[in-house]
C-alpha cells in the first residue's frame, strides 16, 4: 500500500512521487502508474491542471484505491477542454474519489443554450466496476455532464455497489447521470445496480439534474435539483428522474425552477417514466416547476412500461406553470398506486391524464386549487372507470370544485364521485396551517384527520417526519401530524 503525491507547482515528473517533497508534477505522470489495492493518489490542494487524469488501476472492498487532496488551500483543481475531466481508458473497480474540483477551462452559461462535449468525471466501461464512491466533489462549467456512468453492451452487470455522495454540479450540460446501449436491451436494468446518490446539488443545468437509467435497486436520497432544463435540445428535461428502472427510490429530494430546455413538455420536479417497474417516489417536495411535480409515464408503454409504481407522502406547491402540466401527471402508465400526497396549484391542475390508464388507484390525497379561477381539480380527456379512487379531499380556495372527465368539462363533485364509484371522498377546506410553504399540516378541527383510508405496507413515516399511525385509520395528504 503507497501513496503518491502530486503537486503542480512544486512537483517534478523525475521524482518519485512517495512524499509531499517528491511529488510528481503532471496528472500524465500519475496516469502511467498502475496503483494497487489500497494504494492513495494525492492532489495537492491549490494546485491546478489543464490536463485530464485517467485512473489507473483497480482496487478490492477490503483495501479501495484512494484518489484525493492533501495539504492545506483549495481543493485540486483539473481544467478540460473537449474532454472528461477524470476517466478510465481500463477496468476499475474499488477507488473513493474525494474531495476534487473539475472545470471547464472557459465558463459555461448553460442558459438557452445545448450541451457540449467536455464532461466532468465520467466513465465508459464494459467490465464489471464495483465499489466506485465519489465524494464531496465539484463540478461546473462543463457543456456536457458533470458525472457519468456508462456501461457498454454486455451481458452482465458492470457498475455495482456504488456511491455518489455530497457532490455539486452546475453550470453544465446535464448534471448527475447513468446510461447505457440504446436501444436498451430487454434486460437493461441489471447493468447498473445497487447504489446510492445522496445529499447532492445539481442547478443551473441545460437539460436534466440527475436522470439514472438501465439500473436497479438503488436510491435517490436527500439531493436537491434546481434550474434545470434552462438550455435547448430536443429530449424533454426534468429534475430528477429514472427511466429503466427496476425497483429504485426517489426520496427526502426537493427539485423546483425547473425548465422545458425551450421545448413544451416535462420541464418538472421528478419523474417515474418508461421501463420503471416497481419504483417508488416518497418524502419528496416540488415546487414552481414548469411541468408537472411527478410525472408517472412511459415513452412507450408496449417496450418500455410503466408498472407497480408507488408514489406516497409527497408534496407539490404551484408545479405546472408551462403547458397545462399538473402536481401529478399520469401518461400511459398503469397499476400504480399514490396515496398520502398533497397538491396545491395555482395555475393548473392537481391531477392530469393524458392517456387512457387503467389499474391505478389513488387513495388519501389532498387535491387543491389555491386560485380564483375556475381550475379543474381533476382533469382528464379519457375515461377513468378502470381506476380506483378512495378517500381523497378536494378544495378550492376561490369556489366550488369542478372535475373534467371526457366530454363533461364542468362536473361538480357529486358529478365526479357517481361517475367513478368513488368511496369516503369529500370537497371541503382542509384548514392547513399553510398552503405555500412545506408546511401543510393539519390544524385541529381539520377535516383531514383520521379520514383516510387503511393501506397495507404504507411506510413508517410520513414527509414531515411525523409517524404513520399502525392499526388506525390515517390522515389524508402528505402530513400525518397527530391532532393537538
Amino acid at each position: 500500500m503507497t501513496t503518491y503525491h502530486v503537486d503542480a507547482t512544486n512537483g517534478s515528473d523525475r521524482n518519485d512521487g512517495l512524499s509531499s517533497f517528491s511529488a510528481w508534477k503532471t496528472l500524465a505522470r500519475a496516469t502511467k502508474k498502475a496503483l494497487k489495492p489500497g494504494d492513495r493518489l494525492l492532489l495537492s490542494r491549490g494546485s491546478s491542471w489543464a490536463e485530464p487524469l485517467r485512473l489507473n488501476g483497480q482496487g478490492t472492498p477490503s483495501h479501495p484505491i484512494l484518489l484525493a487532496p492533501y495539504g492545506e488551500g483549495p481543493r485540486p483543481k483539473i481544467l478540460v477542454r473537449d474532454e472528461a475531466g477524470i476517466s478510465a481508458d481500463r477496468p476499475i473497480s474499488a477507488w473513493t474519489i474525494r474531495g476534487l474540483e473539475v472545470a471547464g477551462e472557459k465558463p459555461f452559461d448553460p442558459y438557452g443554450h445545448p450541451p457540449g462535449k467536455t464532461a466532468g468525471i465520467v466513465f465508459h466501461q464494459t467490465e464489471r466496476c464495483a465499489g466506485l464512491r465519489i465524494e464531496d466533489c465539484l463540478v461546473h462549467d462543463v457543456p456536457g455532464a458533470g458525472i457519468a456512468l456508462y456501461a457498454g453492451k454486455t451481458a452482465s452487470t458492470v457498475f455495482a455497489g456504488w456511491t455518489i455522495a455530497d457532490c455539486e454540479v452546475h453550470h453544465a450540460g446535464t448534471g448527475i447521470t447513468t446510461g447505457g446501449p440504446w436501444p436498451a436491451p430487454k434486460d437493461a436494468t441489471k447493468l447498473i445496480e445497487k447504489f446510492t446518490i445522496s445529499g447532492c446539488r445539481v442547478h443551473d443545468i441545460v437539460a436534466d439534474g440527475i436522470v439514472l437509467s438501465h439500473c436497479r435497486d438503488g436510491v435517490i436520497e436527500r439531493c436537491v435539483a434546481w434550474k434545470t432544463g434552462v438550455g435547448r435540445v430536443k429530449r424533454t428535461p426534468v429534475g430528477i428522474w429514472f427511466f429503466m428502472a427496476r425497483r429504485c427510490t426517489i426520496q427526502f429530494c426537493e427539485s423546483f425552477d425547473n425548465h422545458t430546455a425551450g421545448g413544451k413538455a416535462d420541464g418538472g420536479g421528478f419523474d417515474l417514466d418508461g421501463g420503471c417497474i416497481e419504483c417508488v417516489m416518497q418524502y419528496n417536495y416540488s415546487h414552481d416547476n414548469d411541468g408537472a411535480g411527478y410525472l408517472i409515464c412511459s415513452y412507450d408503454p408496449w417496450n418500455a412500461p410503466c408498472l407497480d409504481c408507488v408514489t406516497r407522502y409527497n408534496l407539490s406547491i404551484n408545479d405546472g406553470l408551462a403547458n397545462d402540466y399538473a402536481s401529478i401527471l399520469f401518461w400511459q402508465a398503469d397499476d400504480c398506486r399514490t396515496y398520502n400526497n398533497t397538491l396545491i396549484t395555482r395555475s393548473a391542475s392537481p391531477l392530469k391524464f393524458t392517456s387512457d390508464t387503467k389499474g391505478n388507484t389513488f387513495a388519501n390525497n389532498l387535491f387543491v386549487v389555491d386560485s380564483t379561477h375556475d381550475i379543474a381539480l381533476v382533469k382528464s380527456a379519457f375515461a377513468l372507470d378502470r381506476n380506483t379512487f378512495r378517500n381523497n379531499a378536494y378544495y378550492r380556495t376561490g369556489g366550488r370544485a369542478r372535475f373534467e372527465v371526457q366530454a363533461e368539462k364542468f362536473m361538480d363533485f357529486a358529478s365526479f364521485s357517481r361517475r367513478l364509484r368513488t368511496e369516503g371522498e369529500f370537497e371541503a377546506d382542509p384548514r392547513l396551517d399553510s398552503l405555500s410553504t412545506i408546511h401543510v399540516n393539519p390544524r385541529p378541527g381539520s377535516p383531514l384527520l383520521g379520514a383516510g383510508m387503511k393501506i397495507a405496507s404504507a411506510g413508517s413515516r410520513d414527509l414531515l417526519g411525523f409517524d404513520v399511525p399502525r392499526g388506525a385509520v390515517p390522515a389524508i395528504g402528505c402530513s400525518q401530524r397527530p391532532a393537538d
